[in-house]
């Protein structure tokens, strides 16, 4: 389950399917060395705007934060959570950017850098297809280790959030786990090419299948991997129980023991956009010809780090966002943000992309 390869669940007697695993361009200490320069880059620039030097203090804070954890913790015993949305996708690249400085500060130089990203998708029932897509795209480029498990958390809202929400959970037992549950996850999934995946499940198809919560998808994904400590977690304070937290919090609730890591809590819904399309941020996805050593991104770069000289594309967030959508769930409980609705020049309705909607507390107007 190393570079960038792919794990998934059987539960309840069905395989959670993902992608086959494509070769990555970029080794993980290649990446997190081009992402980190790239940071770099953005965090030394002269803001051209308020939005732009806020964000700048949110990027130093996060990274304070993830430096913390990776000084507190183990690295094995860290894990990210990790859907493609907009959150998360800030979080990863700061938390790469992080563990290039961890890796090549002095007292940790003996230490081998590592292969790979600990990570859990708790995916909905019925997941977008360009989701999906763009998971396992990340998968390959940024060397998650991704474990997938598909949760099936009923009508009730509360079991779709990382953050405590009451009743009993699920024992682990009764998850259905193919091979016992307590082995490596790699070994019980199944795989298959991505043309024979049927990414899209329809709401009926649900109802007949035991509730399966974010708590009852993580405690299945710890019980196989004991080793896990702490969690990276891409939850704001203006999400669903995001109110009360802070960078790090203790489960409660009848939660499976770990440490939530809540590196961008503080952040608002314009300073995501802002560090998401900032032009110091390019897709080292999109680079075929190689990368050539330079001193690119504030000098900041370690000597010998490659930087991507060979493209100019922006960096890749999932393309839902550009069709209107603003916070992403399952096909049957997510709509375009109907704010950014509007009528074109020949009388047809057409949506605004996401990055046009900067108001908080209309962020989450498409989740049903």
């Amino acid at each position: 389950m190393t570079n960038g390869t792919l794990a998934s669940v059987s539960v309840n007697g069905e395989a959670d399917v993902p992608s086959s695993p494509a070769p990555v361009s970029h080794s993980l200490q290649e990446v997190c060395a081009l992402l980190h320069a790239q940071v770099a880059s953005f965090l030394s620039a002269a803001p051209e705007d308020d939005v732009t030097r806020k964000t700048q203090e949110q990027a130093r804070i996060s990274m304070r934060v993830i430096e913390k954890a990776l000084d507190e913790y183990e690295f094995e015993s860290l894990s990210l959570s990790y859907n493609g949305g907009k959150d998360c996708l800030v979080l990863l690249v700061l938390y790469l950017a992080v563990i290039h400085i961890h890796f090549t500060q002095p007292k940790n130089r003996r230490k081998e850098f590592p292969k790979s990203i600990p990570s859990i998708y708790a995916k909905p029932p019925d997941p977008f297809p360009a989701v999906s897509d763009f998971v396992d795209y990340s998968a390959r480029l940024y060397h998650l280790d991704l474990t997938h498990i598909s949760t099936n958390p009923g009508p009730d809202k509360r079991q779709k959030s990382h953050s405590n929400p009451p009743g009993p959970p699920l024992p682990v037992d009764s998850l259905g786990l193919e091979g016992g549950g307590g082995g490596d996850l790699s070994n019980n999934g199944k795989k298959t090419n991505a043309n024979n995946t049927n990414h899209t499940n329809s709401y009926q198809k649900t109802l007949d299948k035991p509730i399966i919560t974010f708590r009852d998808a993580f405690a299945l994904y710890l019980s196989s991997n004991p080793h896990i400590k702490a969690i990276f977690v891409g939850t704001r304070r203006t999400d669903p129980h995001g109110s009360h937290l802070t960078h790090f919090d203790p489960t409660d609730h009848n939660w499976p023991p770990f440490m939530r890591i809540h590196p961008v809590i503080d952040w608002h819904l314009s300073e995501i956009w802002c560090f998401l399309r900032s032009p110091h941020l390019r897709d080292i996805g999109s680079c075929s010809n190689g990368c050539s050593s330079a001193s690119e991104g504030g000098g900041a770069a370690e000597p010998g780090a490659t930087i991507c000289t060979a493209t100019t594309a922006p960096l890749r967030y999932c393309e839902v966002y550009d069709a209107g959508y603003t916070s992403l769930g399952g096909v049957n409980d997510t709509v375009r943000n109907p704010k950014l609705r509007y009528t074109d020049e020949h009388g047809k309705e057409r949506y605004k992309p996401a990055y046009e909607m900067t108001a908080d507390d209309k962020e989450r107007l498409g989740r049903e």
